[in-house]
């Protein structure tokens, strides 16, 4: 029921982005707290998903790109 109220009132990209940090939250608190090894797979994972998560948020992009929008005349 939760989920479904955070979907009504966040939107489907947001909830997106939370769900897609589930992965890395599990990893990091293995880690932490049971003690789980790192392996040399898990971190560069880790890495696509941030990535992941900033194209899907789009706002680093808005960043670099409003310069190129504005010179264009586009919005």
């Amino acid at each position: 029921m939760i989920y479904f109220r955070i979907l009504a009132s966040a939107g489907a990209t947001n909830l997106l982005l939370v769900t897609f940090l589930i992965p890395v939250s599990a990893i990091l608190l293995g880690s932490l707290v049971l003690s789980e090894q790192l392996t040399a797979a898990q971190l560069p994972g880790m890495g696509l998903i941030a990535v992941g998560l900033a194209a899907i948020d789009g706002r680093i992009l808005r960043r670099f790109g409003s310069g190129k929008r504005e010179s264009a005349g586009i919005r």
